[in-house]
């Protein structure tokens, strides 16, 4: 699942919109990372991908198989307040 998220995570899309709100620039390999993350931290560049992105490209990442609703949800949980509507949505489909 991490190769197919990583995979995921390189398409230009994903990245730019990290990038575009973050003062420093991530790589690819920086969101199967901070969504991986065994501590209950939210990294920028994770709070960023889940503020940023369009609920519809985290579909489209789940649809790809690049990784799964829940893990989604678990990520958007920590970065995002309990009120949050994409944190609302991803736990109604994890």
């Amino acid at each position: 699942m991490a190769t197919a998220l990583r995979r995921a995570a390189e398409r230009p899309l994903a990245v730019r919109h990290i990038n575009a709100s973050i003062p420093d620039p991530v790589d690819a390999a920086a969101l199967p990372a901070a969504l991986n993350a065994p501590d209950a931290a939210c990294p920028p560049d994770l709070y960023a991908f889940f503020d940023e992105v369009e609920v519809e490209t985290l579909s489209d990442l789940a649809r790809s198989g690049a990784v799964g609703y829940a893990a989604l949800a678990q990520g958007a949980r920590r970065c995002l307040p309990p009120d949050d509507a994409t944190r609302l949505g991803l736990d109604e489909r994890a």
